[in-house]
């Protein structure tokens, strides 16, 4: 399963069919005096919110929404594809501590639309979820915009497809070179440098023109000029995943890589060390195994590091590296087990009918298509608070992650956050374990906002028919 873009003439290409790039948009939203170098975490004051992946068509929707302890007032305003059109903006508040959820379709309904949300003050905090009858994708949006980011976890491999959304939200052009990596090291293509990037606008790259074949794929985005917020897109028949890009850390936490079915990777990059020693301690519900892996890269290659033999799901891992490096989680449909058997199906029959002649006739049972591609980024650092804005849909389950890595018993509290009360839950966390919290679907849940008498890390998955998506919390600072 792939969606199909309709890729225009990219003249500082020279080529054409490859890179799709959003037309002028009018004179955007003022959002004051923002600081758009602000520390990545949900902050007690004014805050805006940037989720490239923000679409509302014919076939695909999403939902954006937002978490916040405090009463506050929020603008969302999504850029128009249309030339000399303005953006669209929509007003609305919460009364702390709230969540609040958006069908984008509601608003517009024009295709893609990356989307800058603002709120009054905090801590808060946003995601955008999208979904089809074929997917269920999206993440955390992203709040600091350094000049730098790396994107891990992309593959060109037959049947899979990646492509990179630069989105700009600020009034000046940003001048942008992307830096690809593969198995094949350091993978310079010219066409992938100095791509410019409209003010409120944005430029959606296939990497398949340009890095065919290619089974690990990251990236390194750097604006010399403006600023952009990258995110990472993947597809294949079961899926797609869409995950923001990041800064180095020497640590990164994942609370869930898996709720089951799906085979986990853990896809790592340095970020500019030769000889950078990683260390992946897998945690599950009952306990952690300690250096289940270990691997030394380099500077020019990334590395997927396979998880699914360590340990039954669901689990998180904890990943340590001798120098800073850039990791996100993949999870896909293994590939040895594309077509998953109804339960309670029994071999199939084989009889013999005459001298080296044999026909097996299949039980009668239901072909279950496993549908699945999820993958996101990490928590560089276990914290004490979490704002965690989430999504729940009729036909899915909605999960909070809390894992614990630390030596003593966690204390945790999580605060459903919706337009009504719902009393808090109260769970207690082993050392070295992650545990799952439901979350009730149908009653208006949009966030979950988290605290602890100890460092923690989260993360939540929704599950269902369409298939599965691993979303990112956000640490309050």
């Amino acid at each position: 399963m792939r969606k199909l873009l309709p890729f225009l003439v990219a003249s500082i290409f020279g080529i054409v069919g490859i890179v799709q790039v959003a037309p002028p948009a009018g004179p955007g939203p003022d959002f004051g005096d923002q600081n758009v170098s602000q520390d990545d975490g949900a902050v007690a004051s004014p805050s805006a919110w940037y989720c490239p992946w923000v679409e509302a068509g014919d076939v695909v929707d999403t939902n954006i929404v937002v978490g916040s302890d405090a009463t506050v007032d929020v603008a969302m305003t999504l850029l128009d594809p249309i030339s000399n059109t303005e953006p669209t903006e929509f007003l609305f508040n919460m009364v702390g501590p709230a969540g609040s959820g958006t069908d984008v379709g509601t608003v517009t309904r024009r295709g893609e639309s990356p989307a800058t949300i603002e709120v009054s003050d905090g801590p808060a905090a946003v995601a955008a979820l999208q979904r089809s009858d074929g997917f269920l994708a999206g993440d955390r949006c992203a709040v600091s915009v350094p000049k730098t980011w790396f994107l891990t976890g992309g593959s060109t491999k037959a049947g899979t497809f990646t492509t990179i959304r630069l989105f700009n939200p600020f009034a000046d052009n940003a001048d942008v070179t992307i830096t690809p990596y593969s198995e094949f090291n350091l993978d310079l293509v010219a066409e992938l440098e100095s791509i410019d990037v409209g003010g409120r606008s944005w430029t959606t790259i296939d990497l398949e023109p340009f890095l065919d074949l290619r089974d690990e794929l990251a990236f390194r985005v750097e604006a010399t000029s403006g600023l952009v917020i990258p995110a990472i897109i993947r597809t294949d028949e079961r899926g797609e995943a869409m995950w923001p890009g990041t800064t180095p850390s020497q640590t990164w936490d994942f609370p869930i890589v898996t709720p089951g079915l799906l085979e986990p990777f853990i896809a790592v990059m340095s970020a500019g060390d030769d000889g950078v020693t990683v260390t992946v301690d897998v945690v599950t519900e009952s306990g952690t195994v300690v250096a289940a892996r270990e691997i030394v890269i380099d500077s020019s290659a990334p590395q997927l590091i396979p998880l699914s033999d360590i340990a039954a799901p669901p689990f998180g891992v904890s990943v340590r590296a001798s120098s800073p490096i850039a990791a996100s989680v993949i999870a896909v449909v293994p590939t040895g087990d594309l077509d998953s058997l109804g339960e309670g199906e029994e071999p199939g029959v084989t009889t013999t009918t005459g001298a080296d002649q044999t026909t097996t006739v299949p039980p009668d049972t239901v072909e279950v298509f496993i549908k699945g591609l999820a993958g996101t980024v990490g928590a560089s650092t276990p914290s004490p608070n979490w704002m965690v804005p989430l999504d729940t849909l009729l036909d899915s389950e909605t999960t909070v992650w809390v894992m614990n890595t630390g030596s003593e018993v966690a204390a945790v509290s999580l605060l459903p956050l919706s337009d009504g009360d719902i009393a808090p839950i109260t769970i207690f966390v082993e050392p070295g374990t992650t545990q799952a919290v439901p979350i009730d679907v149908g009653i208006g849940i949009h966030g979950v906002s988290v605290s602890a008498d100890a460092p923690i890390s989260v993360a939540w998955t929704i599950v269902g028919d369409r298939g599965v998506a691993l979303v990112a919390g956000v640490a309050t600072l």
